[in-house]
């Protein structure tokens, strides 16, 4: 097991089963994304209370989820690079604090345009948007502060410390229309028993959203830590090999 932990962390290894990877998840992403898109659109039914505004959760509710799992996993990563100092942690760190800065961003922006007919406001200082908005604003300090430092070391560390204390503050979004009143609806309970408001027809093309915005996701990081590596490691040989590999014949 430690052996394939450390292998995973080799940057050259990591960039050949990522390539492997990658085709397959273009797919299985395509095809999720067409079919939740399609059934959100078209076939879901309007909500008694909320009309066609439902369809804001399922963009809201799937990206929302991805921007709560971007701090933890930054937090993993610094772990691991300020305990086993391994660089391709790094690398998974950097590039994963603007996407999930992008992801809280949406998350914000479509949680406003779903309260403005609801809540009768696009903007109130409940629990959890204030948390939610401390998160975007984390996640920018964790970007604005490996720019500030020009050791990419000391950058490492710093951001590794910012990103698990950063953490702390993701139980806090979970849990704060349970810990405050808050005008924020709790989270809703999706069942297949008559208990439920909502049904299949309304909470199936939900599930397959959240795992194509998931696969999104990871794509986006795969991508983005791959142009990381050739940065980082172009001096390599392997990179040189590579680069060389794919330059046209004469040029």
């Amino acid at each position: 097991m430690w052996q394939w932990f450390f292998r995973l962390g080799s940057p050259k290894w990591f960039y050949e089963l990522s390539g492997r990877w990658l085709p397959w998840l273009y797919v299985a992403m395509t095809v999720l994304l067409s079919v939740g898109v399609i059934w959100a659109l078209l076939f879901v039914p309007q909500d008694y209370q909320q009309g066609d505004t439902i369809r804001i959760m399922y963009v809201h509710v799937p990206v929302a989820s991805i921007s709560l799992a971007c701090f933890p996993l930054m937090a993993v990563a610094g772990v691991i690079t300020l305990v086993w100092k391994m660089k391709l942690a790094d690398m998974v760190a950097m590039c994963a604090a603007p996407i999930g800065a992008w992801f809280t961003a949406v998350a914000l922006a479509t949680g406003a345009i779903w309260g403005q007919p609801i809540w009768g406001t696009w903007w109130a200082w409940d629990a959890r948007l204030t948390s939610m908005l401390i998160q975007f604003f984390l996640l920018i300090g964790v970007i604005a502060l490996r720019s500030a430092i020009e050791s990419q070391d000391a950058a490492a560390r710093a951001c590794a410390l910012l990103s698990i204390v950063g953490a702390i503050n993701v139980p806090i979004i979970k849990y704060s229309v349970e810990w405050w009143n808050t005008l924020h609806q709790p989270a809703s309970n999706f069942a297949m028993d008559n208990e439920s408001p909502f049904g299949p027809e309304i909470w199936v093309p939900l599930v397959i959203m959240i795992f194509a915005v998931y696969l999104f996701f990871v794509i986006s990081l795969i991508l983005s830590t791959r142009n990381e590596i050739l940065v980082r490691e172009r001096r390599s040989q392997w990179v040189v090999d590579l680069i060389a590999a794919q330059k046209p014949q004469g040029a």
